[in-house]
This record gives C-alpha cells, sequence and structure tokens, in this order.
C-alpha cells in the first residue's frame, strides 16, 4: 500500500488547479473512479475523466480548487476545499444539450476524498458538497423550474467541481 503524504495530496490539487487536462489524467489510474457533487453517479476510467474535465474546463476556464485543511491516513486523504470558477465558455449537460455561457460564478464548500493505489495513482475522486446553485447557473431554459427544497432532478447538467476550490 503507498501511503500518500499531505504535500502529495495539495500536488494532486495544484495539478488540477492548471487546468491542464492531460497532466490531470496522467495521475489517474486507467480503472479511476471519479465523481463531484453534479454528476448523479461516478465516471470510470481515464477517459470518461478526460472528457468531462475538458468540458468543465472550457465552460469554467478560471475554475480554481482551494485548499481550506488535509487530512491524510494511508494511502487516503480528505480534503476541505471550496471550488470557484465563472461560467464564460460552451458547456455540454449530461442529455447532450449545449447550455450557453451564463457569465455567472459559482462558489462551493466541499469536502473531497482522494485515494490512491500502490503505484501512487490517483484510484479513487469524490468530492461532496451541494450541487444546488451549479444547477441553477447551468439550468437550460427548458430545464423544469424547481421550486425551495425541491432536490434537483436527473436531469441536472453534470459539471466541474473536481478539484477546484476556494
Amino acid at each position: 500500500m503507498t501511503q500518500l503524504t499531505e504535500p502529495e495530496a495539495r500536488q494532486i490539487v495544484d495539478v488540477v488547479n492548471t487546468r491542464n487536462v492531460e497532466k490531470v489524467v496522467e495521475q489517474y489510474a486507467e480503472n479511476a473512479s471519479f465523481q463531484v457533487p453534479n454528476l448523479e453517479s461516478p465516471i470510470e476510467g481515464k477517459a470518461a475523466i478526460r472528457s468531462y474535465l475538458s468540458n468543465a474546463f472550457a465552460a469554467f476556464p478560471d475554475w480554481t480548487m482551494d485548499i481550506n485543511k488535509v487530512l491524510v491516513s494511508g494511502n487516503e486523504a480528505i480534503v476541505v476545499n471550496s471550488v470557484h470558477g465563472t461560467h464564460t465558455g460552451p458547456f455540454t449537460d449530461a442529455d447532450g444539450k449545449a447550455v450557453a455561457p451564463t457569465n455567472k460564478t459559482f462558489v462551493q464548500e466541499q469536502l473531497t476524498r482522494v485515494v490512491v493505489d500502490e503505484k501512487g495513482k490517483v484510484s479513487l475522486f469524490r468530492a461532496y458538497g451541494n450541487p444546488s446553485r451549479m444547477n441553477r447557473l447551468l439550468r437550460s431554459p427548458n430545464a423544469p423550474k424547481q421550486s425551495a427544497g425541491t432536490p434537483p432532478t436527473s436531469s441536472a447538467p453534470t459539471v466541474p467541481s473536481p478539484m477546484a476550490a476556494k
């Protein structure tokens, strides 16, 4: 088992903040599992992660993850973080529909769990947070309106929240 250190966990996030998709994906194991608050279920594998991040970084070219605290135990870390960005680029939602840039900014507080495999590659990345603000920001004009207190529906767009935080 690979022991993860706090500097290594911070480096994983630092690479994400470059928004260089290829460098980010290099950190992942071939069969890695990736999930952020706006994804209803995890995506699996480097190709799917690459596709998701390409879409997210195009839509939010200033997307950033800021670290508040890192807790490490064995081969995993919990990162207390926030993610922020401005929707200035094209975005394709989970249904394949284009969402025009809104020029609105989001901030999302998160807890992110990162697990590395025996080779030090990220095998699991899970960010936990409330996706409702992002869902409202990216809601396509034809999406059903939700009243206060109504949980997001499955048609909510998929958006970046991976390793970005402030």
